[in-house]
């Protein structure tokens, strides 16, 4: 009876080792050969100094709500806060439903504050699919393209409680001329993990993990390979190319769970591949240390087992049990090998999750064979014992990599959380593998039963515009950052310079780290103060102390008297920061400036160093320099009864305007009287801020005011009637 158990035991461990190397050792293999590609192509990043000398296109981004009136305002408002790209040249379609009053009355305010936000109303009453609120959106986008004589040159999804980040459409701009479908990171927020926080942000914290493992290591891996990359959902990219592809028909198909998911293997099928963008950059911290900061979406994930499950369930039916069949993996036409691999991966998941329901158990029955008179699971030095050895490195390795990651993405305290605590079985992966696990089972259920989703689809009853029924959204509840907290997202004037290659990283944290005298004696005395109060001083704190203290001499300032930076430099950065247009000198020929000088005393304008540049309904657009008094704007404001619009440009600017406002030499000639912007301004078809970059890219980069409007997209046939928006 001995003989038997024993027996049983060995055969049983045998086969469940086996199952185990045969669903991990191909993921091994994978790694390793991807690693190697990886650091081949380690030096093949983006240039991003070069990223403002491609004049900026027209971009769309399209976000679907459905019940998210609590977010929506700050989400919007944050994007427009802190986006580094010229507000007018890129516009939120707002997909909203019209029995959501909330929703409505949020985004209508939003219309009503942001001249680039539009609130489209859905033809159903709510909730439809998410795909298909945005199949509604991108054909009101392409009527709203008609009226206005425009040409969107991308499509950019995002959901409604993302964090986005300032650098992602400038990047989209850049990369449109090479790749027509863009994925960027998706990596979860989450609270400073700490022994105190472990278990109550367990949940959530197992999305950071899974997440910087996937879109740190997995999906560069699968682009590096030529490999099917998916969409993550949000913060993808359509090219308008990749759009029209389409033509009269769904984009997203709305009969999938996981529309983005089935959308991104269609355009694999057409041979249209999905480009993953993982660039960082750096930013240096007011504790003086650099940090690399990913041109990522951020965005908060459910933070209980239930609401965790009940998306994962979504995303493991959607993607493994309704996007593609098993013999599709190998019917598929035109896909090479790794292409293929890539599927298999993921339809494997829906396996891999299960075997964890056993893998557990034979784990605990192994570890207590060590304490107490069990027979061995795995004898010594068996074929079982061998393979349950190579399994056992394969998932060091496995945590290796996801360690790598997390310190990448998240920091060292994160990797002590996510994989050393405790050593060996650490509890966020336990914890995730049972979400996975739960949430694969639930997806069987609802696949074989017809029950979840599938069964509120048919109870919602949402017909289509063909009176079909689709899916209906089954969405997550969604909470949002808290404003002091989203700063924390915004970019600087250092940061900025550093992107731009003006102030090298090295450089900005000497600056940081060696303060003048003044401003240091300020950030002691405060830190001082700090930790005779409270024995000791937080990071933001830290980061307010430093904020205050650069106040007292700008940082800009610093730059210019050390010779760091020149005054256009500074000035070009400032309007990055400030979200308002830099005039080039070169430029000023194209304006008809001196019909203005009536309008304004001559001594007043060169004590305030500044210049009229146009005429808008209400007022001027009005050029300031660096050395411009800081109530300037409010003396024009007050003294003249205008409205008074804000660009910068040089004094040397200023004051060669000034000149020909005044003084004109005789050979002055104006060339844009009759120019194709100035007549597009005069129409009301382009805004001041679109004028301004017209010229100045025909002053840096030779262009006519023609070819820059047309490749911008704002020279395009008018004459189709209005969208239905609200």
């Amino acid at each position: 009876m001995e003989l038997l158990s024993y027996t049983t035991l060995y055969v049983l461990g045998l086969i469940l080792v086996t199952l185990f190397l045969l669903m991990g050792f191909d993921d091994f293999i994978w790694d390793v050969l991807t690693l190697v590609k990886r650091t081949q192509q380690r030096n093949q990043r983006l240039d991003l100094h070069k990223l403002d000398d491609t004049p900026p296109k027209l971009l769309a981004v399209a976000i679907a709500a459905w019940r998210e009136d609590n977010v929506l305002g700050d989400v919007i408002d944050n994007v427009i806060q802190s986006t580094h790209y010229p507000k007018s040249m890129y516009h939120i379609f707002l997909g909203i439903y019209p029995n959501d009053d909330a929703t409505i009355a949020v985004a209508q305010a939003l219309a009503d504050k942001h001249h680039n936000v539009h609130v489209i109303i859905n033809c159903l009453p709510g909730p439809t699919s998410k795909a298909q609120n945005l199949n509604y959106v991108i054909k009101q986008i392409k009527l709203f393209e008609q009226s206005h004589g425009w040409r969107f040159a991308s499509l950019t999804i995002h959901d409604s409680e993302d964090v986005v980040h300032p650098y992602e459409l400038k990047v989209t701009n850049y990369l449109l001329d090479t790749y027509a479908a863009l994925q960027f990171p998706v990596f979860p927020l989450m609270q400073m993990p700490k022994f105190s926080n472990f278990f109550a942000n367990i949940t959530t914290c197992t999305y950071a993990d899974e997440f910087a493992e996937n879109h740190f290591t997995t999906m560069v891996n699968r682009r590096n390979a030529g490999a099917f990359v998916p969409s993550a959902g949000t913060g993808f990219v359509l090219s308008r190319g990749t759009l029209d592809a389409f033509g009269d028909e769904d984009v997203l198909p709305s009969d999938s769970l996981t529309e983005d998911y089935r959308l991104s293997l269609t355009l694999f099928e057409k041979g249209i591949k999905m480009h993953y963008v993982l660039e960082h950059l750096p930013r240096v911290g007011r504790n003086g240390k650099l940090i690399w900061d990913f041109i990522a979406t951020r965005s908060m994930f459910p933070n209980t087992f239930k609401t965790a499950v009940k998306q994962k369930t979504r995303w493991i039916l959607g993607i493994t049990m309704q996007s593609f069949r098993f013999r599709d993996i190998f019917n598929m036409k035109g896909l090479n090998f790794t292409g293929r691999y890539s599927l298999y991966k993921d339809m494997k998941a829906k396996f891999g999750n299960m075997v964890s329901f056993v893998g557990y158990p034979v784990l605990l029955y192994f570890i207590a064979s060590f304490f107490m008179p069990l027979d061995p699971i795995f004898p010594a030095f068996t074929l079982s014992w061998w393979m349950s050895l190579i399994v056992s490195l394969m998932m060091v390795e496995r945590q290796i990599y996801r360690g790598i990651a997390m310190y990448k993405v998240y920091g060292m305290r994160s990797v002590f959380f996510a994989c050393l605590f405790p050593p060996v079985i650490p509890l966020r992966v336990i914890w995730g593998n049972v979400i996975n696990m739960v949430s694969t089972i639930k997806a069987y259920k609802q696949k074989l039963f017809g029950q979840g989703a599938q069964k509120k689809a048919s109870s919602a009853k949402a017909p289509s515009a063909s009176g079909s029924k689709k899916l209906a959204w089954d969405k997550t509840d969604h909470t949002f950052l808290d404003k002091k907290v989203l700063q924390r997202f915004h970019r600087r004037l250092g940061d900025t310079m550093m992107k731009k290659g003006y102030v090298s990283s090295k450089q900005m944290q000497e600056i940081l780290l060696n303060t003048p005298q003044e401003i240091d004696e300020f950030i002691t005395t405060q830190v001082t103060r700090a930790y005779k109060i409270q024995g000791g001083i937080f990071p933001h704190q830290l980061e307010a102390i430093f904020e205050r203290a650069f106040k007292r001499q700008s940082l800009g300032n610093y730059l210019l008297e050390a010779s760091l930076v020149t005054e256009r430099q500074l000035l070009i950065a400032l309007s990055h920061v400030k979200h308002i247009q830099y005039v080039e000198e070169d430029s000023i020929a194209d304006y008809d400036i001196r019909p203005f000088a009536p309008c304004f005393d001559k001594e007043l304008l060169r004590r305030l160093l500044v210049f009229p540049l146009m005429k808008t309904e209400q007022g001027f657009v009005i050029a300031f320099c660096d050395n411009s008094p800081n109530d300037a704007q409010t003396v024009l404001r007050e003294t003249y009864s205008i409205a008074v619009s804000s660009v910068l440009a040089t004094q040397h600017t200023v004051e060669a305007a000034l000149a020909i406002l005044y003084d004109p030499p005789n050979d002055f000639e104006n060339s844009g009287l009759l120019s194709v912007a100035s007549q597009m301004y005069s129409e009301g078809l382009i805004g001041y801020e679109q004028v301004v970059i017209v010229r100045n890219y025909k002053a840096t980069n030779g262009l006519t005011e023609a070819e820059a409007l047309k490749y911008m997209g704002l020279l395009q046939e008018r004459g189709a009637p209005p969208p239905e928006t609200a």
